[in-house]
């Protein structure tokens, strides 16, 4: 059996760098267990299909416009797609996400096609909405995603194989429930709270738009109420970050340290007493939520990102979810001053992560849906 995987933002061969990165490396590697895997990779190579006006970006919408109105075809990816078909006898071609998928031409080998949707298409479009969006750029993104529902239920009956890191997304698009799990395998011993500074560590892309306005939200919010509960606690930030005044902005805060981008995320695990995840919009499981029970740390996080945890994990038994702000407060002063607590959460997050979240088991789904 060949697989053709066509990446189009990094290229699946080399080390991620974030969660996106990682989770189109581990779908690389379940292909490469059942079959003989070619690679198209468009990294580093700006997407050139013709920008829409503001016209079209609205005609796009209407009933009767097809799905490359609403994600243009870029000329030279399909072309470079294209030729490698015409050589290679290809039983699949794989791919991450519907909207990337479509610009390189794919649409046309649809009942060859697997994609990986990750998040439900929707979501591509409300992530683009922010606080400083235009009122009629809202209301489009906001009309395209409801046509995004629609586009997905009937393109997931043309194409070969669907998969959807929620499960309750996955049941209502007649897709296969691929779970997101942890990239990188580990075990840190037991956090120690007997530690005169008491670190709290968030892992993410710093710059991606939901984990932006989380942390935002998280330090004025959240951190600082907990400071004057608890001074001798510090906050470091890892993940990748160009944006040097946004730095700057939250590295203002007391004790707090932005890492940036590490090598090994398990020393900083190893060296934190609890993670948060301070997300307030998302689209599946969170990763780093998986992550960080994974390497035997206890979480607290949202309701928001909470209720996308397909009913794996308790709260206040695998871990903490903060329904607010003060309860958010609440949850993290008492992780930090009660090591009982600590160690409970931790240990029953593991379990339950270890059980449902292999990547043997992830394996096992990409295999049963394609073949």
């Amino acid at each position: 059996m060949r697989i053709l995987f066509v990446s189009t933002n990094t290229n699946p061969q080399e080390t991620p760098i974030n969660g996106d990165a990682q989770r189109t490396r581990l779908l690389y590697e379940a292909c490469k267990r059942m079959a003989d895997v070619d690679v198209i990779s468009f990294e580093n190579q700006p997407n050139k299909a013709k920008s829409l006006g503001r016209l079209k970006k609205w005609l796009a919408l209407l009933p009767f416009s097809d799905i490359t109105a609403l994600f243009p075809i870029d000329p030279v990816r399909e072309a470079a797609v294209d030729a490698v078909m015409e050589k290679g006898d290809y039983d699949f071609i794989v791919a991450r996400y519907f909207y990337r998928a479509i610009p390189c031409g794919l649409w046309k080998y649809r009942e060859k096609l697997v994609v990986d949707f990750d998040d439900a298409l929707p979501f591509y479009f409300l992530n683009q909405i922010t606080s400083t969006s235009e009122w009629t750029s809202k209301i489009r993104l906001k009309w395209a995603a409801k046509k995004a529902k629609g586009i997905t239920r009937r393109a997931t009956r043309k194409m070969k194989a669907t998969f959807f890191a929620e499960e309750s997304v996955a049941a209502s698009n007649h897709g296969t429930f691929l779970p997101n799990i942890p990239y990188y395998p580990g075990n840190c011993p037991d956090a120690d709270l007997s530690a005169a500074i008491k670190r709290i560590v968030f892992v993410g892309q710093l710059e991606y738009q939901p984990n932006m306005e989380g942390l935002n939200r998280f330090l004025e919010q959240v951190y600082r109420p907990l400071l004057q509960r608890l001074p001798k606690v510090e906050l470091h930030l890892v993940g990748q970050i160009n944006d040097d005044s946004l730095r700057q902005r939250w590295q203002n805060y007391p004790g707090v340290t932005v890492t940036g981008f590490v090598d090994d995320l398990k020393k900083e695990y190893e060296q934190s007493h609890l993670v948060v995840v301070p997300v307030y919009r998302c689209g599946a499981t969170n990763i780093k939520l998986l992550e960080a029970m994974s390497m035997n740390r206890a979480c607290v996080t949202t309701q928001e990102a909470y209720e996308k945890m397909n009913g794996r994990f308790e709260n206040k038994k695998d871990l903490y979810a903060a329904a607010n702000d003060d309860e958010f407060v609440e949850m993290l002063t008492k992780l930090l001053t009660d090591e009982k607590e600590n160690l409970r959460i931790a240990r029953n997050g593991k379990t339950v992560m270890d059980q449902y979240y292999s990547f043997d088991t992830f394996c096992s789904i990409v295999k049963n849906a394609i073949v």
